[in-house]
């Protein structure tokens, strides 16, 4: 049986939204093992000139290393060798706005969306 795979497909200029299992340990606020960011590598570069919004999240509330994106934005662009952009909201006007005004090749990661109840 054939299947489809991303190869198939035309990204130029879609907004993609990517759901990431980037959840690393962190120690004093920093990225301590970046692995799993760095396996998603691959399936962005394939995204390239789409304009690609992740989304993703960070241990559970209540947890020491339950954070905000920002530093996994940060690890991400210097991986990537290119700016991902850390927007400090999930669905509120600030990432529609954010997600509204992308251009081509552009990155975006929103908040933690366990941040959010439900």
């Amino acid at each position: 049986m054939d299947f489809l795979t991303i190869d198939d497909f035309n990204f130029d200029g879609k907004t993609v939204l990517f759901r990431v299992d980037i959840n690393s340990p962190v120690k004093d606020g920093k990225i301590a093992d970046d692995t799993r960011i760095r396996r998603c590598v691959e399936t962005i570069n394939a995204l390239s000139n789409a304009k690609i919004v992740l989304l993703a999240h960070q241990s559970r509330p209540g947890n020491k290393d339950f954070t905000t994106m920002e530093e996994h934005a940060k690890v991400m662009g210097n991986i990537l060798g290119k700016n991902v952009k850390y927007i400090n909201d999930l669905f509120g006007e600030k990432a529609v706005n954010a997600i509204r005004n992308m251009e081509k090749d552009e990155i975006i990661m929103l908040e933690n969306v366990r941040f959010y109840d439900d």
